[in-house]
């Protein structure tokens, strides 16, 4: 099974180290997010290792979302391009399988 973000990642290939792309989503929609392949974003602080059982390897280093009381919030790195397609946002919610729906908000903003 395809993962949300491969068709994002296969589109693009020059990124800007500059700027991030956040999706503020709808908590509601955590099950379809996690139907997308993304898992919830564990701090290895808050973890604490008993037999060396878990190991940092083990543990999602990105692909993941961070949720609070309201809502859901992923991000991904930007292509260089983004800010010459006026509709790039759009575009890059369709590459990343999100709902318009889910979706509360997206923005470009500095890292």
């Amino acid at each position: 099974m395809s993962n949300s973000w491969d068709k994002y990642f296969s589109y693009y290939s020059d990124w800007d180290d500059a700027h991030c792309f956040n999706v503020r989503l709808e908590l509601k929609f955590e099950v379809e997010i996690k139907k997308l392949g993304y898992v919830e974003f564990t701090n290895t602080d808050d973890i604490y290792l008993i037999d060396n059982n878990i190991s940092n390897k083990s543990l999602p280093k990105s692909k993941t979302y961070k949720k609070n009381q309201n809502e859901i919030l992923i991000s991904f790195d930007v292509p260089y391009d983004w800010s010459i397609d006026t509709d790039w946002e759009d575009k890059a919610l369709v590459l990343l399988g999100l709902s318009d729906e889910w979706v509360i908000d997206s923005s470009v903003e500095d890292k």
